[in-house]
C-alpha cells in the first residue's frame, strides 16, 4: 500500500499575484477502504476561492503502475535478510543480492573447520599425555617422602592425598591427570625427567582446545554481524528503489482556479 499525504497551495488568478493562499485539509477514510489501495489526499479551490479537501481512493489493482509493480516485486524484506544470515551467514546478503553474502560463508566454513581441526588435535594430544602418564607415574606409597619441609623434616605421603587421587582416577579423569603433573604430593611418582615431558603435553592439548573454543566463538560473532549487515542492506536496498520518504511538487489549475501540489508518499 502507498499513502500519499497531499499539501495543496491554491487559489484563484488574483489570490496568486497577491501571494495569498487559504488551505484547509480535511482528510477522511471511506469505509471500503483497504490495503491495497492508493490514498491521496487533494486540496482544491473552489469557486468562491476557498480551498476544499477531497479524499480520492483508487481502489485495488488499478492503481498501480506497471514500474510500480515491479519495484514492489525487487523489495525486499529486511526481516527475512535478517534470519537467513542469523541461520546462516551470507545468506542475507545473498538473498538482497550482495556478493559479499559469499565473505559471510567463507568465514563460516573457515571457523567450523578450523574448530573441528583444532578440536580433534586438542583431543589426540589428550590421549598422548594420559598414555604417557599411565607409563610413566606411580602413585607413592603411604609415607613416602614426597618433599622437604623448612625445618629439614620430611613431607610424609598421607592417607588424605591418597584417597583423593583414587577416587579422582576412578570418577573425574580431568582432574586426576591435572594433580599428578600439578601438586608436590603426586610429583614425587614421576620417572626421572618425565614431568617436564608430560607437562608440555599437556599444554599443548589445552591449546589446541582452546583454539577450537576460539574459532566456534568467532562463528557466533560472524552470525550476529552478518545478520545486522543484511538487516541495512535489505533497508538500504529497498530505499534505493524508492521505498523511503519521496516528495514531489504538481501543479494543477484550469480555468477559475490555480494550485501548486506537494505530495509526500511513503510505500509501506
Amino acid at each position: 500500500m502507498c499513502f500519499a499525504l497531499v499539501f495543496v497551495a491554491a487559489a484563484s488568478g488574483d489570490a496568486l499575484a497577491g501571494g495569498v493562499f487559504d488551505v484547509r485539509p480535511e482528510l477522511s477514510l471511506p469505509s471500503t477502504f483497504v490495503p491495497t489501495d492508493t490514498l491521496q489526499l487533494e486540496l482544491l479551490l473552489a469557486g468562491d476561492g476557498l480551498l476544499l479537501a477531497q479524499t480520492v481512493v483508487r481502489q485495488g489493482e488499478s492503481s498501480v503502475t506497471r514500474e510500480e509493480d515491479q519495484t514492489r516485486e525487487a523489495a525486499k524484506s529486511p526481516g527475512k535478510a535478517f534470519i537467513f544470515s542469523a541461520l546462516a551467514p551470507g545468506s542475507g546478503q545473498l538473498y538482497v543480492g550482495a556478493k559479499r553474502g559469499y565473505v559471510y560463508l567463507g568465514i563460516e566454513a573457515v571457523a567450523w573447520t578450523s574448530s573441528y581441526f583444532f578440536h580433534q588435535s586438542g583431543k589426540q594430544k589428550e590421549d598422548e599425555y594420559m598414555d604417557f602418564a599411565d607409563g610413566h607415574w606411580t602413585e607413592p606409597q603411604l609415607g613416602d617422602s614426597i618433599g622437604v619441609r623448612p625445618d629439614g623434616s620430611i613431607i610424609p605421603y598421607d592417607q588424605e592425598h591418597q584417597d583423593r587421587i583414587r577416587y579422582f582416577r576412578e570418577n573425574d579423569k580431568g582432574h586426576y591427570y591435572e594433580d599428578i603433573g600439578k601438586y608436590v604430593y603426586y610429583t614425587a611418582g614421576w620417572d626421572m625427567g618425565t614431568l617436564d615431558d608430560y607437562l608440555d603435553m599437556r599444554d599443548d592439548s589445552n591449546r589446541l582446545l582452546k583454539n577450537s573454543s576460539y574459532a566456534m566463538m568467532a562463528s557466533v560473532v560472524n552470525h550476529v554481524v552478518s545478520a545486522v549487515d543484511a538487516l541495512r542492506l535489505a533497508r538500504s536496498h529497498n530505499f534505493s528503489l524508492g521505498h523511503g520518504l519521496n516528495l514531489n511538487l504538481k501543479f494543477k489549475g484550469n480555468l477559475h482556479s490555480t494550485g501548486v501540489m506537494l505530495v509526500a508518499s511513503r510505500p509501506f
